[in-house]
């Protein structure tokens, strides 16, 4: 059984159609990425999983359990959390504090090992702990929102564009720690637009186009196929 299993979704923004009825499978362990041009639905996607936006019709069922149109909270507890588009970190607050945002929903007596665990795992991020998050350069806040994300213990962490705006050493190792966190035990469902870099550390993919997905395989298959190559990495 899938841990995350989208079923013939489908989200209007009034008169847009901006899903048509996708079809989407997570399994446990799992990196699977969604790629596609700009409105082609993927932010959209996220949203309604995390119950950010309403679905018209079709289910979204986490770990067998249907949660389609559930409050965010709910997801939350379930195990699904967001690292969203953008970062979005608290700029006044401290590292620390903005981490600490993360584990609002967590145990208290288990927020001092959730916070070491994100350390461990993004060491740069002690080294900042106490500056404003604000003062941080663009990897570091995107380090930042991921940690953020961690604090709340995701059983499948939703990543929206990760590379979005960063040099490319920096998406290296933003995508090493990716790989990081699924080694930790994480399913992991990523957007984004770096196509090439995002199919390198995936299982699997879908491709969207205007709210509907038109293609799906195993991601290596999909970084060899001249389709793909020629419509999101710059032609052949």
């Amino acid at each position: 059984m899938a841990l995350l299993k989208l079923e013939n979704v489908v989200v209007d923004y009034g008169s847009i159609h901006a899903l048509k009825g996708i079809d989407i499978e997570v399994e446990q362990g799992e990196i699977i990425t969604l790629i596609g041009a700009n409105g082609a639905g993927k932010s959209t996607t996220m949203k309604a999983i995390m119950g950010l936006t309403h679905v018209q019709s079709g289910h979204i069922l986490f770990d067998g359990q249907d949660i389609t149109n559930r409050d965010t909270k709910h997801m939350v507890q379930a195990g699904i959390i967001l690292s969203p588009e953008g970062r979005q970190v608290f700029p006044r607050f401290s590292v620390k504090d903005n981490l600490l945002m993360g584990a609002y929903l967590r145990p208290k007596d288990e927020i001092a090992q959730d916070m070491e665990n994100v350390y461990n795992l993004l060491p740069r991020l002690r080294e900042r702990s106490n500056q404003l998050a604000g003062s941080l350069s663009g990897g570091e806040q995107q380090m930042l929102a991921i940690g953020r994300a961690m604090m709340g213990k995701p059983r499948m962490l939703l990543l929206d564009e990760p590379s979005l705006g960063l040099a490319p050493l920096i998406i290296n190792e933003i995508f090493g720690m990716v790989d990081r966190i699924r080694e930790m035990g994480t399913t992991i469902l990523l957007v984004e637009q770096n196509a090439r870099i995002a199919l390198r550390h995936s299982d699997r993919a879908y491709v969207l186009e205007t709210g509907n997905i038109v293609l799906s395989d195993k991601a290596d298959k999909l970084l060899a196929s001249d389709e793909v190559r020629k419509a999101y990495f710059g032609g052949l």
